[in-house]
């Protein structure tokens, strides 16, 4: 069928359009499928980005923990944040730290696939970065397997998404070196995991540094552990639709020079036109017009 008649049909996302143009149809039949895709390198079409955001990744790391990261040998220091562990810690709220994970959250490549299941209008809920190094028992026997939705608290899961994740790989996933996992098509399940469950049917997925994962927020994934020393480094850009409550906020972080760097979408995305979360005797009005 012809893409350019997709205008005329007001039931399929804007977004398909821009999906045909980047050649992404087998990754949105994968999506469908198993609620996760590998985006290659050579679809990500510039590796300078994974090697600038791995260096700034290293830079913050040794910033915020005084101590050397290093990828090969597995030196690294620790943080006491939500979500460290024996054999990891999380950084978060770095956005503003390097031009590179601007770039990141607004990738043409990846983008489009999110507002797919999102909307045109979605924003970005959180930028958090996963810091690994070996370790026999990492998420332990469970895997770590949840989903992402879990202020859906109550009733089955929505078939259509309020959350979409990307994880933008830095270093090689390959099984022994802790690769997430998924358990293939079970964002169609629409229901969070029981404790235990989906461990038999979970795989890796095993990538490349510079490719990215893109996946449903209904699917259930965690990793394996990580036998071989050295680290393994990712960035999750995560994204909600703009009724939803965000992980993360940008208020007050974001640069006047970053927002004349960007396009429109990218102060749609870092919720700087957000109209709620008011305090202002106006009543609702954009964040940026707030004084």
């Amino acid at each position: 069928m012809n893409a350019a008649s997709w205008a005329e049909a007001a039931t399929i996302p804007s977004a398909y359009k821009t999906i045909r143009e980047q050649g992404l149809e087998k990754n949105l039949e994968e999506l469908e499928a198993y609620g996760l895709t590998v985006l290659t390198p050579e679809q990500i079409g510039e590796p300078r980005v994974v090697e600038r955001a791995r260096k700034a990744v290293l830079r913050i790391a040794e910033e915020r923990t005084g101590a050397r990261h290093d990828i090969e040998t597995g030196e690294h220091g620790k943080l006491e944040a939500d979500g460290s562990t024996g054999c990891q810690y999380l950084l978060f709220s770095f956005l503003e730290e390097d031009p590179v994970f601007e770039e990141m959250i607004q990738h043409p490549m990846t983008l489009p696939l999110v507002e797919y299941y999102l909307g045109a209008q979605c924003v970005l809920s959180s930028l958090t970065c996963f810091i690994k190094w070996a370790d026999d028992i990492g998420y332990g026997p469970n895997l770590g397997l949840h989903d992402d939705s879990s202020l859906y608290r109550a009733g089955p899961l929505p078939a259509i998404p309020h959350v979409f994740n990307t994880n933008w790989i830095l270093t090689d996933y390959t099984l022994d070196n802790g690769a997430f996992c998924i358990v293939p098509g079970s964002h169609k399940l629409c229901r969070h995991p029981k404790p235990g469950e989906g461990v038999e049917h979970a795989v890796p997925v095993e990538a490349p540094a510079g490719s990215v994962l893109v996946f449903h927020g209904n699917v259930w994934h965690g990793a394996f552990p990580r036998k071989n020393p050295g680290l393994r480094l990712s960035v999750n850009a995560y994204y909600c639709g703009p009724h939803y409550r965000v992980q993360e906020s940008f208020w007050g972080r974001i640069s006047d020079e970053m927002l004349a760097g960007n396009g429109d979408r990218f102060r749609e995305l870092v919720h700087y036109d957000d109209r709620w979360g008011f305090q202002d005797a106006r009543g609702p009005v954009p964040y940026h017009q707030r004084g």
